[in-house]
């Protein structure tokens, strides 16, 4: 009995010590970004979901304040369409909206194309364990990989060495508060020259079939979904992928704002924090007016400004609007 009252023991403290190892070397992106939308108990009607651009072009607590709309920026970078579905099945176990707008930008992004690691783990390691996660990394990722995106701590064993030498960064600047947004400081100008154009190219791509899977299964949970497309300084080809979304949406009878078409919606020499076009806050706040009077015309959405049970997103927004001017107050231009 000693003998087992000892294993036991030991079995009990090495589980703690890998808990904690676990605890102290993993990133925090994920919890940040993502762990609001899980804990929150709630209704939450929109979802805006894609790329990095929805990522710094929307922000929720603008929306909620303007609106009293709740939503949450899924967005993730360097995501591909096929991403995006698993991202959505995987958010759906937690809450169904009303509304799903969609990020059509990389269109032509297979599934299986080289991802950047970190990002992975910004959404996957705030999922909770279930079946669905499981189907998600065995049908987005090498096998080789499906162990360390269901149990994290086997991807954090050279992290110390990162820790110790101070070389760790953020992969997402944003706070719980901020409900998936993200808060980019600085104001760059594009260095690519841009010339809007209105062809499309209409040849099949590889985000089309997620594309139709995800309309499905937005409509199979009565769930309105809305194709976006947000101003990005590219090359012409790269718009005309985005402008032959067009067909397809009207094929599936889905509306497409491709923001590209709604002159002076942004300004790529003031609205932009990096040479690639991704929002600053004064870039995010016009692209979130644009899209939050769009809701408000076209979507049954409830103002739940006035609902008690919503009192925490008041404390939220009071907490970013707060962090917005002391990072940005004296630097935006917006009248």
């Amino acid at each position: 009995m000693k003998k087992i009252a000892c294993a036991a023991v030991f079995v009990a403290a090495l589980c703690a010590c890998l808990l904690l190892a676990d605890h102290v070397t993993r990133r925090d992106d994920s919890e940040r970004k993502y762990g609001p939308f899980f804990e929150e108990k709630n209704d939450i009607d929109v979802f805006f979901m894609g790329t990095s651009h929805v990522l710094d072009g929307v922000s929720p607590m603008e929306l909620w304040r303007d609106y009293g709309v709740t939503s949450y920026n899924m967005g993730n970078s360097s995501e591909c369409l096929g991403m995006t579905e698993w991202v959505l099945r995987l958010a759906m176990q937690a809450h169904k909206p009303k509304v799903v707008m969609i990020d059509v930008y990389y269109v032509d992004r297979p599934l299986d194309e080289a991802w950047a690691y970190a990002y992975r783990h910004v959404f996957l390691d705030a999922v909770p364990l279930s079946r669905m996660k499981l189907d998600a990394v065995r049908a987005t990722l090498p096998r080789d990989q499906w162990l360390e995106f269901l149990m994290p701590f086997s991807l954090y064993h050279g992290r110390w060495e990162e820790l110790l030498a101070g070389t760790a960064e953020r992969n997402v600047d944003s706070e719980p508060y901020m409900m998936g947004g993200e808060l980019r400081i600085g104001r760059a100008e594009v260095i690519n020259p841009y010339t809007r154009t209105t062809e499309m190219d209409t040849s099949e791509q590889p985000g089309h079939e997620a594309l139709r899977r995800i309309v499905q299964l937005c409509r199979e949970n009565d769930i309105e979904p809305v194709f976006i497309a947000i101003p990005v300084p590219v090359t012409k080809a790269e718009q005309m992928r985005v402008n032959g979304v067009a067909p397809l949406a009207q094929e599936l009878g889905v509306p497409f704002l491709n923001l590209f078409d709604v002159e002076g919606l942004v300004d790529f020499e003031a609205d932009c924090y990096d040479y690639l076009g991704h929002m600053n806050p004064d870039g995010a706040t016009k692209l979130t007016a644009y899209l939050g009077q769009w809701l408000a015309e076209h979507c049954d959405l409830e103002d739940r400004r006035d609902d008690p049970a919503y009192a925490a997103w008041d404390e939220r927004l009071a907490l970013y609007e707060a962090d917005r001017e002391a990072r940005w107050g004296e630097q935006t231009r917006l009248k």
